[in-house]
Order: C-alpha cells, then structure tokens, then sequence
C-alpha cells in the first residue's frame, strides 16, 4: 500500500506544478481557487466523512493529506472538473443521490456509488461495495444513469487531470525522474516593496501580514516538482528578492522520516 501512497503523492505533486504555472500565468483569476493541493484535512472534516462511508484506503488517504476543499480543474479533457476534498465530499452528493430542494432520497442513484468529483454535472464515482477506486461516471441529463469504468484507480484518474486528451504528452514523460526543491525568502533584497507584493500575491494576504512573513524569514514559497520553480525563481530575481533554491529528496518532499499514515 505504501507504494500506491507514493504514487499519489507523485501525481499530486505533478499537479500542484501544473497549478503553480497556471497561477503564474494569470495570478488574478486563480487567486480565487485554492492554491495549495498538498495541505492536510481538518479532524473534524475527516470524522464526518469517515462516520458515514467506509472508504477504500488510498482514497482515505488522499482525502487525509490532500484537497482539503474541492479544486476546480480545466484541461481539454475536462469542461470544470471540481475535485472534492474531505469538507465538501457530503456536499457533493447533493443531486445525485439526494434532492436537497425537497429533501428525499433519490432512488435511482446505485446505493454504493460515492461521487469524488464531477464535470459539469457528470459525476466521477467510486463503488464502496467493491473496496477500491475503479472510477465510473456516466452522462447526466439523460432521464438514467448509465454508468462505464473511466478509469483503473484513483491514480489513473489523477493522471488523467495532466493529460491533455489530444496528444501523448503525458505517457511520453511518464518515464521521466521526479527532481523536488524548496525555495526560500530569505530576505527582502534590493527592494523590500517589490518582495512585500510578490508575498502579498503569493499568499493573498494584506500587505501587514506580508510585512510579518518577511520579518519572519526565512519563508517557505515553494515545495514540489523543481520544473514548477523555474518561474517563481524568475520573478524572484528579477524583483532582487533575497532566496535560496534547495534540492530535495523525495523524503524530504513528503516530509517523512518513517511513511506517513
């Protein structure tokens, strides 16, 4: 099992460096999605969703230390695609096997299917009657549900959020090694102003709490696939930030000595 955590952990990763160059691409419109995939779910959440479903254990595990709220994802094989995590997974039932309007049941949703995500009204499901993460989904708007396997497991459905639908882009780096780094603020360099902004948009706070990130400096900005630094470093010189650039092991990425459970 231990090898299907570090799988996920890859994938996300990969992810959440796609999601770095989108951000750096147009800061502005995806400050208002969640930035940070890699962020571990409140107790809180997690005891609800595991006092009303017995979930399979990667997918528990996926919901303990990443998307602790749903991430919306774009790519040409998907419209919207909203990624639920552990404090919206009940929400997200809502329409398919529950009428929240006029509070029933609906009958015809399979009992066992718990949807992780939808695109655009087509929900992406897991069968609690199995124990694992094949992923059904099936066409909404269509009077019934006919359901097809889309994916193996939750980690072929993960991939398939980097994999552009017309080309093999994706399979053709998939033998590709994973090289991780760290980047730090260090100081504020030739212009305190500058480096107040870039963490003012980094973190979507006010400039009073970016004032206190920098005197607390060193400042963790970054941590994931080192090709989702280059940017980032570039702004960072570019604005005379003081940083420093560490590789890391994978260890150190997944901030384990012994695995986490």
């Amino acid at each position: 099992m231990e090898t299907v955590y570090q799988e996920i952990d890859a994938v996300i990763a990969k992810m959440q460096a796609a999601l770095e160059e989108k951000r750096e691409q147009n800061p502005d419109h995806y400050a208002k999605y969640p930035m940070q995939l890699m962020t571990t779910a409140e107790d809180q959440a997690l005891r609800s969703v595991t006092g009303t479903w017995s979930l399979p254990e990667e997918y528990l595990y996926f919901l303990k230390h990443y998307v602790p709220e749903s991430v919306s994802w774009s790519t040409d094989e998907y419209m919207n695609m909203d990624i639920y995590g552990a404090k919206d997974l009940l929400q997200g039932q809502s329409g398919y096997n529950y009428n929240h309007v006029t509070d029933e049941v609906i009958t015809d949703w399979p009992r066992d299917y718990l949807v992780i995500a939808s695109d655009e009204g087509d929900p992406y499901c897991i069968d609690l009657s199995r124990g694992d993460t094949v992923i059904y989904t099936a066409a909404h708007g269509a009077g019934s549900w006919d359901f097809s396997v889309a994916y193996d497991n939750l980690i072929e459905f993960l991939h398939s959020m980097l994999r552009p639908a017309s080309t093999g882009e994706w399979e053709d780096r998939e033998s590709e090694p994973y090289n991780y780094c760290h980047v730090w603020i260090t100081g504020p360099g030739t212009d305190k102003i500058k480096t107040w902004v870039f963490i003012k948009k980094r973190f979507s706070c006010d400039y009073a709490q970016a004032k206190t990130y920098l005197e607390a400096a060193p400042l963790l900005v970054y941590k994931g696939l080192d090709s989702g630094a280059v940017k980032l470093v570039d702004e960072l010189k570019s604005i005379g930030a003081d940083f420093e650039l560490r590789q890391i092991s994978q260890d150190e990425f997944l901030g384990i000595g012994s695995y986490r459970s």
